[in-house]
């Protein structure tokens, strides 16, 4: 054989050797990369629910959502009930619950309420939020779903479907 023949067939398998180890390592490597990338998306997960336990005083997430707490006046005019009702929105962990504060007739005369949590909001992005509100019929009160829709910062819209009743109440703040 050839010397020359000889050098290239040695390149060759030198560079069939270098292409399998290569190959080889990169495969590993791309394990360790998914290892690392779930380890610290849990190790993120894991950091945020800490801050959420904390309530994570000072966040930006908190400064678009806090503003909701405080106190809000809904006014009624049914048969049942012509006046206003004073609520008090009160941030408890992660979610937001509303409470009677105060009960107005159409006169202005006013009586202190119970306390009762009528409305938990589960979800609330500074916009729009989801949650449970307590609804009585026929001295009967129900759980439904309802919206929440704010209109500006001293005004929101909570609505509601159930089972074909529906209704949309207007809170301002007081």
């Amino acid at each position: 054989m050839k010397n020359t023949t000889l050098i290239f067939r040695s390149l060759a398998i030198i560079v069939f050797i270098t292409g399998i180890a290569h190959f080889a390592s990169s495969a590993s490597q791309k394990e360790e990369l998914k290892y690392s990338y779930e380890e610290s998306i849990d190790s993120y997960e894991d950091k945020k629910s800490s801050k959420d336990e904390n309530l994570g005083k000072g966040t930006n997430d908190n400064l678009r959502t806090d503003y909701i707490e405080g106190i809000w006046k809904v006014t009624y005019n049914s048969e049942d009930f012509k006046g206003a009702v004073v609520y008090e929105i009160k941030k408890e962990g992660k979610v937001f619950n509303a409470y009677t504060y105060q009960y107005l007739d159409e006169k202005g005369n006013a009586e202190k309420a119970e306390n009762t949590k009528i409305l938990t909001v589960k979800n609330f992005d500074g916009y729009k939020g989801k949650g449970n509100y307590t609804v009585a019929y026929e001295q009967q009160e129900y759980q439904v779903d309802c919206q929440i829709d704010m209109v500006d910062e001293n005004t929101l819209k909570l609505s509601y479907n159930y089972y074909g009743y529906s209704d949309v109440e207007t809170w301002k703040r007081q």
